[in-house]
């Protein structure tokens, strides 16, 4: 494996696709810190939107490996950080009860960054 075929936009995406997959066990949510809910107790689009963007990073690694799967993995990538992103973004706005925590907020960067790494990739790829 040689992550040296990466360009900078598609380490840039698999390192915010790391990053993401280590947020996922910070705190999401919480209440005084006594009781809190990382990435994974999260709910659907929290569970699914960090999966995605993770996906994201594993097919560009996999672009690397030279086992990229069926279709173009720049555009595969894009869709899936994308995706992740959007559903992160929703899960913050669309949560009511529970404060928020600093894992979440850590999650949607990464997710964003993620997703603009790989726009630039799909965007280098066209």
């Amino acid at each position: 494996m040689d992550l040296s075929k990466l360009s900078q936009n598609q380490q840039i995406t698999v390192g915010a696709a790391a990053a993401m997959l280590l947020f996922s066990f910070f705190p999401w949510f919480g209440v005084s810190g006594i009781i809190t809910v990382n990435g994974w107790s999260s709910g659907f689009t929290g569970v699914i939107g960090f999966v995605l963007v993770v996906a994201a990073g594993v097919i560009l690694v996999m672009e690397a490996m030279d086992n990229a799967p069926i279709g173009s993995p720049a555009e595969i990538a894009f869709y899936l950080a994308v995706g992740g992103f959007a559903l992160l973004v929703l899960r913050i706005v669309f949560t009511w009860g529970a404060p928020r925590r600093f894992g979440l907020f850590l999650a949607v960067i990464a997710g964003g960054v993620a997703a603009w790494g790989a726009y630039q990739n799909r965007l280098d790829n066209s």
